[in-house]
């Protein structure tokens, strides 16, 4: 990330540059997402934080990797919705939280209090809990020798309380500081509800990234304590990792206040109901009902453009000099153009975009794209005019539909992502080409290139004979050896796999069966043996292409 647009470019090049190998199944892949251009500092992060994994986890994820080729599941048949179907917020409770928050850019810190009401939607009494506090990964002595004035550190988490039985006390994981222990008094029985109350302050790095500053620019993004999943009998607590995701929470309502200086603007998870004044300060409200985070990008020049489309406040949060060299009003359009294309294709082919907002802000980062719910940040690296495989402005195209394609896979529908990274990433990276499907003509001939039967059949991959067949799709992130491994598996080869099972069965049929998973799914958290039985019920078991492609590249068999 620190080498800035010229390694930005060269990972860039690589879009839809290369074809899919005949001998391999890890491909180059496109990096239009947090994949682009890693940096010293997050490999040091990455090394470290996979250094904790604990040697209990790591057994438990090779067994269920391994226990999902012998398991049997029944499959119904399944009739999937409507093209364009509307996806309906649940009706049923989910966990709340509501933050009082206090952003100080001085001592570059976020914090307040916190109360969250949850319960326990497990058959297991929990004895304990398990916060992950990503910031504290971004100790300044431990992982962030940025040589700048200020790093991050642990975050202060104080004034812990069950409501049902008072003060509780806390502990750091020996081996991963984002891992926070919470011994419950009172054990809190299956269904069972309970109010937790804290207090947390912790500060904001100086990075251009997805939790940082740089060049006035604030992205405070998986910045507070939250609730870890509980899962097969344990807390998920799987090490960070800095290329894709590794972020698994549960839908939430989000009720949000935050102080801050007057000249601050906030793009935001959700939508700013209100902003009212407090000496010097304003004390900003937001309200984001069904997401899995609250994330916010703030500065003091953003200038912001709204559109109404397909029914959503699309808004764009820009410096109108950042990058210098362009008009910024060309780029806007460009942004809100793919974000009406995105929210049109998508909506046809998985269902509609059920929020009320979304938020696009162009901001100084390492990657290319990052998603968080309602909100998606994206370089401006890919703002320039030159950065391009095939036309102006291409690659903060290609870029924008990935990251909006995360809105339904990653914030509708979430799964473990750090364990099955494909159904997050190789999935979104499909998006890309249901994008520019919708959008016909050479633009689609250009990005499909590389991804079909005819690059590479993967129905004809024989295992046995190739010694080079490499990983599975449903790899987790543990089994690659490399990033570059698990960046072209999961990015490259992953969006390959996707579209030709979009090829074996035929579009509308593949857009049926995802519409039919995000149905079945939104709102809750699925894994690869789900995302099969539903394929199965709505395309059946008899398409020997569909079967062998399957079987070649999924370990998981139901």
């Amino acid at each position: 990330m620190k080498h800035k647009i010229s390694l930005t470019l060269i990972a860039l090049a690589l879009t839809g540059s290369m074809a899919l190998s005949s001998c391999s199944l890890v491909k180059p892949s496109e990096t239009t997402e947090e994949t682009t251009a890693a940096s010293t500092t997050e490999a040091t992060m990455t090394e470290s934080a996979s250094e904790s994994t604990t040697e209990s986890e790591t057994e438990a994820t090779t067994t269920t990797s391994e226990t999902t080729t012998s398991e049997t599941r029944v499959i119904e048949p399944i009739t999937p919705p409507e093209k364009g179907c509307a996806i309906e917020f649940p009706d049923r409770e989910v966990y709340d939280y509501k933050m009082d928050l206090k952003f100080d850019p001085k001592d570059q810190t976020i914090g307040g209090h916190v109360v969250f009401d949850f319960y326990n939607d497990s058959k297991d009494t929990w004895n304990e809990l398990c916060l992950r506090d990503y910031p504290s990964l971004f100790d300044s002595e431990k992982v962030y020798a940025t040589g700048l004035k200020k790093g991050g550190g642990l975050t202060v988490i104080s004034n812990i309380k069950d409501s049902r039985s008072g003060s509780l006390s806390h502990k750091r994981d020996g081996s991963d500081v984002s891992v926070v222990w919470i011994d419950l008094d009172k054990p809190l029985a299956p269904s069972e509800h309970m109010t937790l109350e804290y207090d947390f302050v912790t500060m904001i790095p100086n990075n251009p990234d997805r939790f940082g500053v740089y060049g006035g620019i604030y992205n405070v993004c998986n910045f507070y304590p939250i609730l870890a999943e509980y899962v097969d009998g344990g807390w998920s607590h799987l090490p960070y990792i800095s290329e894709g995701e590794c972020f698994y929470s549960e839908i939430s309502n989000y009720h949000v206040t935050i102080e801050a200086p007057k000249a601050y603007t906030f793009a935001s998870t959700g939508s700013e109901v209100s902003s009212d004044q407090s000496g010097d300060n304003l004390i900003h409200k937001f309200e984001a009902p069904f997401v899995r985070d609250f994330v916010f990008s703030t500065c003091e020049f953003y200038e912001k453009k709204t559109n109404k489309l397909e029914g959503v406040d699309v808004n764009v949060f820009y410096s109108s000099d950042k990058p210098a060299q362009l008009e910024m009003n060309g780029v806007v359009d460009v942004c809100f153009k793919t974000a009406e294309t995105s929210l049109k294709a998508f909506g046809d082919a998985f269902g509609k975009y059920p929020y009320a907002d979304l938020d696009i802000v162009l901001s100084e980062l390492a990657a290319g794209g990052m998603e968080y719910p309602n909100l998606v940040i994206i370089t401006n690296d890919v703002c320039h005019d030159y950065v391009r495989m095939f036309r102006s402005y291409d690659q903060l195209e290609v870029c924008l539909a990935h990251e909006i394609g995360h809105q339904w896979f990653m914030g509708i529908v979430g799964s473990n992502s750090a364990a099955e990274p494909w159904l997050d990433e190789s999935i979104t990276s499909y998006t890309e080409l249901v994008y520019y499907e919708y959008v016909g003509g050479k633009q689609f001939e250009n990005q499909v290139m590389g991804y079909t039967s005819k690059d590479w059949d993967m129905s004809a991959l024989d295992r046995d004979k190739d010694e080079n067949s490499g990983y599975y799709v449903d790899s987790p992130y543990s089994e690659f050896a490399t990033d570059m491994d698990y960046v072209s598996m999961i990015y490259g080869t992953g969006k390959g796999f996707c579209y030709q099972m979009e090829e074996a069965v035929g579009r509308d049929e593949f857009h049926g069966a995802l519409r039919a998973y995000v149905h079945k799914y939104a709102f809750t958290n699925a894994n690869t043996k789900d995302f099969l039985a539903v394929l199965y019920g709505v395309v059946g078991r008899d398409n020997d292409k569909l079967n062998k492609i399957i079987n070649n590249m999924l370990r998981t068999k139901i």
